[in-house]
């Protein structure tokens, strides 16, 4: 197993109904998954993220005992290490990279109220960087969920309500990455399901919902000075948009967790909105966390 190289999709799901979850890399010219990494220490593998030596690290919201944790996979020989677990975590959930190679986690119920905590990556020790409370979100409660870095370090998290699926909730909010500061970028709106989130080069946010437009889901562009929304894609063959990276190119991935009742990897214009279908059927039972080799 070779490292991965520029442009390998990492995608963490299951390939079989029966596992409990894994990581796996697609070929994009060729749409086919390989194992990376499956079994070991996980359970519910979600967020996945890229460190800048190329190892990936993965949240999985119910592993060691059910608090969940940070798991380190090495791409050429698929070993798991543990990067840190237990202590603020209760169900970790997405997980990015900052420049200085610290881990960042968005936890709907660290806290009890929800946050955004710090591991460091050779002593995975944690740190509460930023709490849900601080947003003041009445009943139903916001928590986050997904997580993003943008060029400058600003941290983007997508919120939704417990419930979930429920039209005009959800929102983008920016937290300062030195004091945890929280502003709410974009709230209501077409959010029903906010879960991913990705920010592009020229700093338009990419979030993926997985029941908006009327419970089939889409892709929704928000202008991170205004908070505007537009419709980047929606319906044609989403079913419940989970994960999203962005290409070198600019286009746009998105882990659709049960297309065709199995999952799927799909390639959207970020223009025209167009999706095509990137992996074959049989590839997927249910796709989440997605990231992107540079």
């Amino acid at each position: 197993m070779a490292a991965l190289t520029s442009g390998t999709i990492v995608i963490s799901g299951s390939l079989e109904s029966t596992e409990t979850g894994g990581v796996f890399r697609i070929t994009p010219a060729k749409g086919t998954a390989k194992k990376l990494s499956a079994a070991g220490s996980f359970v519910s593998p979600v967020g996945v993220a890229l460190e800048a030596d190329g190892m990936v690290l993965v949240a999985d919201a119910d592993a060691f005992g059910g608090k969940g944790g940070v798991i380190r996979v090495n791409p050429s020989n698929g070993k798991q290490t543990t990067v840190s677990s237990g202590g603020l975590f209760a169900n970790p959930f997405g997980v990015a990279v900052e420049k200085s190679g610290g881990i960042l986690v968005a936890d709907p119920h660290a806290s009890g109220t929800g946050g955004v905590i710090r591991v460091d990556p050779q002593t995975g020790q944690q740190t509460l960087l930023s709490s849900g409370a601080e947003a003041g979100a009445a009943p139903p409660e916001l928590r986050e969920v997904g997580i993003a870095i943008d060029a400058k370090g600003a941290i983007f998290v997508v919120e939704q309500t417990l419930a979930g699926g429920t039209s005009g909730s959800g929102r983008v909010t920016r937290i300062d990455p030195k004091t945890g500061t929280r502003k709410v970028i974009s709230q209501g709106g077409s959010f029903a399901s906010a879960v991913g989130v990705a920010v592009e080069a020229k700093g338009g946010i990419l979030v993926a919902d997985t029941n908006a437009f009327g419970g089939s889901g889409g892709v929704i562009r928000v202008n991170a000075r205004s908070g505007k929304q537009t419709t980047v894609s929606s319906a044609g063959v989403f079913v419940s948009p989970f994960g999203i990276g962005i290409e070198a190119d600019g286009n746009i991935l998105v882990a659709d967790s049960d297309t065709s009742g199995e999952g799927a990897v799909i390639r959207v214009d970020p223009a025209t909105g167009e999706q095509k279908r990137l992996t074959k059927e049989g590839t997927f039972q249910g796709p989440r966390g997605l990231a992107i080799v540079r």
